[in-house]
Parts: structure tokens; sequence; C-alpha cells
């Protein structure tokens, strides 16, 4: 009786601990969720894309949501682990070339934008008035980022603060050089319409340079490319021909750790070419 006394009360407490600790796990994955979440719609909300923080959640949840889909679907843990890194960093890229996608069209825009802006001034207008007349004449996205500025200029914000805002949601250096020229010339009193027609020369010659290195360094992107696509390719086509092919580097201690291996070769790769060939500006 004692004996079954005792293994009644440890299996309580063996039982009350793994409660205690799947509450404290989903405590924490709950707080991460919602501090992605907040992170997406912020990033989503800075490039004009606006969603709902319930849809965010969704949005972070979804490693574990493929994760279980792809478990279910192939039958195979192996199916869960793929949905999980896919769910993981998906979401996160889409994010980011959304973001990308808004800053190219805004950098395309950006000559047009100051053309307009000194027109306006040399035809006798304040800054704010050849603002309106860019938000009026140029499309998205530079429509809007400078609409906010409107709207935040009417609400009491100042110029300068707006301005700055403009300079930390879009953080370039054409960007950067048109909001100090701006402030600089609204305290020094300096002559703007000239000084656009100098930036418009400078961002001219920026562009140039980025489309040259950008057509220098395609071959090794195109390589990089290629070898991130190769080996998942190769892999499927052995696996379709010969199912039982890759079982040895599943059941074996030396098969694992040589597939380890190759995962980690295949990460360190892709990260040194993507180094190699890429030229920060």
């Amino acid at each position: 009786m004692l004996h079954t006394a005792i293994y009644i009360v440890f299996f309580i407490g063996a039982f009350c601990v793994a409660i205690a600790i799947l509450n404290f796990l989903f405590e924490v994955w709950r707080k991460w969720q919602v501090k992605q979440a907040d992170k997406m719609v912020d990033e989503l909300s800075d490039s004009f894309i606006f969603v709902e923080k319930k849809k965010g959640i969704l949005i972070a949840a979804s490693p574990f949501i493929l994760g279980v889909l792809l478990w279910v679907a192939i039958g195979n843990y192996i199916g869960g682990i793929i949905g999980f890194v896919v769910g993981l960093f998906v979401p996160s890229q889409l994010i980011k070339m959304a973001r990308a996608n808004r800053l190219r069209q805004f950098q395309s825009q950006l000559v047009d934008t100051l053309l307009i802006l000194s027109s306006s001034l040399k035809g006798g207008m304040s800054i704010v008035q050849a603002i309106e007349v860019v938000c009026e004449e140029m499309p998205v996205p530079t429509s809007q980022e400078f609409g906010l500025i409107l709207k935040e200029n009417r609400l009491g914000i100042s110029l300068e603060e707006s301005m700055n805002g403009l300079r930390a949601r879009i953080q370039t250096e054409e960007v950067n050089l048109i909001v100090t020229s701006i402030l600089v010339a609204r305290e020094t009193g300096g002559e703007l319409p000239r000084v656009f027609s100098r930036l418009v020369s400078t961002i001219r010659s920026n562009i140039k340079l980025k489309q040259k290195m950008a057509t220098l360094t395609l071959q090794g992107r195109l390589q990089g490319v290629i070898m991130a696509i190769l080996p998942i390719v190769f892999t499927y086509y052995i696996y379709k021909q010969t199912p039982g092919h890759f079982d040895i580097m599943f059941q074996t201690d030396l098969g694992r750790k040589l597939m380890i291996g190759a995962v980690v070769a295949y990460v360190l790769g892709l990260f040194f070419i993507k180094k190699i060939s890429t030229i920060k500006t």
C-alpha cells in the first residue's frame, strides 16, 4: 500500500509539473506570437499595407500551422519539419519583398518628384504647397509618403519632424540627402531649386552606378539561385527513381552526420555566394 501511495503521489506530482511546464511553454509561445504579430503589422503599416492584429497573429503562427498540415498530408515528421521551416521564413521574406518593391518604386520616382518640387518652388510656392503638388501629380508610393507629411503638418507636427519621419521610414542615401537639403535650406535660407537640380544630377548618377553594379553581379546571383535549386531538384529526382536510395542516410549514425554536414555546407555556401555577389552602396 505504501509503495502504491508513493507511486500515486509521484504520478500526480509529475503530472502537475508537466502541466506547469506546458503552461509556461504555451505562455512563452503566446508572447512570442504577439510580439512577432506586432512587428509584422508595424513593418507592413510602414509600407501602407494595413493588416489587422488577428491576421498578424495568424501569420506569426504559420510555422506551426504549416508544420502540422504537412505532417498530416505527408504522414511523416520530415514533412512537419519542412512545413515549419517554410512557415518560419516565408512570411518575413514576403514582407521584405513587399517593402523592397515599394522602395524600388519610390526610388524610381525620386527624380520626377524633385523636378516637381523644384518647378513649384520656382513658381513662387512654399515647400508645403510644393509637397501638395507632388501628392497630386505623383503615383503611389510617393503620393502616400508625401501625403502623410501633409497630414502630419495639418495636425500641428512641424515639417522637420515629418521629414525626419520620412527619413526613418525610407532609409536610403537619396532620401537622406533630400531631407537634409530641405532642412538645412529652411534654416539657412538657401535656394532650394538650385539644390534640387544638383540632387537630380547626383541621384541619376547613383542610379546608373547601381544599375551597372547589378549587371556586374548578375552572374554571381544566378549562380546562387542555381546552387540553391540544384541539390533539391537532384534529391527529388533520385528519390523518385529509387525511393530507398537515401534510407542509409537516415538509418545510420554516419549517414545522419553526413546529412547534417551537407545541410550546413549548403547553407554556408548560399550565405557566402550572397555575400560575394552583394555590393553595399
